[in-house]
């Protein structure tokens, strides 16, 4: 656990759990060996995280403590090819990428994930299927196509072993979450 702030001035420490990722990365060596010290592989869990929100409001974001599942899953760094690649590189996909929102944009974009990693908007095989295979979970529990897009993480938003990320949002009465 991080220690954390509490409270709006910060002068009070708390221990609780920020994310569900650090059990991944503190586990990896041990990870790996389960797998045979072989990649690709994924690992997934389910938790309790927390946020030292100063004003926490009766909605969906504005919370303290929530419940997070989280798959990171790991890939050889010199080979970023997906076996199942060709099975979505036809599906298109809403994307927002960071080069428009570098240029004070928010223009989507649709493509197929297939010209999406070609053309290196989104950077790799592997990345691409995932992307695909959430787009295909989010329709099918119901997610309207017409309000669902990728956004890009700009580079001051991404963790310090990513290459890349992508969220999907939702558009809703309050914007896109």
């Amino acid at each position: 656990m991080f220690t954390s702030s509490i409270g709006p001035t910060g002068q009070h420490p708390g221990y609780l759990r920020p994310e569900t990722a650090q059990g991944h990365f503190l586990n990896f060596s041990r990870l790996l060996d389960f797998n045979n010290g072989r990649v690709p592989f994924a690992s997934a869990q389910v938790g309790r995280s927390f946020r030292n929100e100063i004003s926490p409001r009766a909605g969906l974001l504005r919370v303290r403590e929530f419940t997070m599942a989280e798959i990171e899953h790991y890939v050889d760094p010199e080979d970023k090819s997906h076996s199942r690649f060709a099975e979505v590189s036809s599906q298109v996909v809403t994307l927002l990428n960071r080069k428009v929102q570098e240029s004070g944009s928010n223009q989507t974009v649709q493509m197929t994930i297939g010209d999406a990693v070609a053309s290196g908007v989104i950077a790799n095989e592997t990345l691409g299927y995932f992307v695909a295979r959430i787009y295909h979970f989010l329709v099918k529990i119901g997610i309207n196509p017409e309000r669902l897009r990728f956004r890009q993480h700009m580079g001051n938003e991404m963790a310090h072993y990513a290459t890349d990320c992508w969220d999907a949002e939702i558009h809703n009465s309050t914007g896109w979450t």
